[in-house]
């Protein structure tokens, strides 16, 4: 009996946002816009409690993934679907470029496109979707804070490995900016594209086997 061959695997490109295919960090407009979107809601002790959170992060009093929690807490409370559009079609304004034409020549040979990143899902949906690209990996909300997981280093590599070996797929690009993505890129090291790197995160990438970088003017 001949065996039926196997359906060859579909190639995909792994992108991060923050730093990435957006210059600037999609959080930092968050929390600026979160405060005047819950005064609009109706919400002011709420836009009040958004203002303390990140006051009490910029002093370094609570830790960034406690402020996170919090605020997407809040704003899963008050805010609307169309508010979570509007904030993804904000933070569209800030795409790359070059990033966006190199994701764009590889989705010409073919690949899929999937947004990989500790933002929050809230956003990145809306935003994956404006970009007509495929799916989006991104940092769940939890009901608990003790499970709430913030979707880099391990965590990312994890979900990327397992939606890989779901949806029968081999990586063909990783792109990154930030030395949190090193596991992927330890796994993937000719694979992964290195933009705008420091010299120290450059030579972090360069320690596990990564060679090609995107310089952005």
């Amino acid at each position: 009996m001949v065996e039926r061959l196997q359906e060859p695997l579909k190639g995909a490109t792994f992108v991060d946002l923050d730093g990435t295919l957006i210059s600037g960090n999609s959080m930092h407009i968050f929390m600026k816009r979160l405060p005047r979107i819950l005064l609009k809601r109706g919400a002011p002790g709420a836009a009040i409690c958004s203002l303390w959170l990140t006051w009490l992060r910029s002093m370094r009093i609570i830790s960034h993934r406690k402020m996170k929690w919090h605020l997407t807490k809040t704003a899963r409370r008050h805010l609307l679907e169309n508010d979570w559009v509007n904030m993804a079609e904000t933070i569209a304004q800030h795409v790359n470029i070059h990033v966006a034409d190199l994701i764009e020549s590889r989705r010409k040979l073919g690949c899929l496109t999937y947004i990989s990143t500790a933002a929050l899902e809230e956003y990145s949906l809306p935003f994956c979707r404006l970009l007509g690209y495929d799916g989006v990996i991104a940092t769940k909300f939890t009901d608990d804070i003790e499970d709430y997981d913030e979707m880099k280093g391990e965590s990312k590599h994890e979900a990327i490995e397992n939606l890989l070996m779901q949806e029968n797929l081999r990586l063909e690009s990783f792109i990154t900016d930030h030395p949190d993505d090193l596991p992927t890129a330890k796994a993937y090291p000719y694979l992964t594209v290195v933009v705008n790197p420091s010299q120290k995160t450059a030579d972090q990438f360069r320690e596990v086997g990564v060679t090609r970088y995107l310089i952005c003017e």
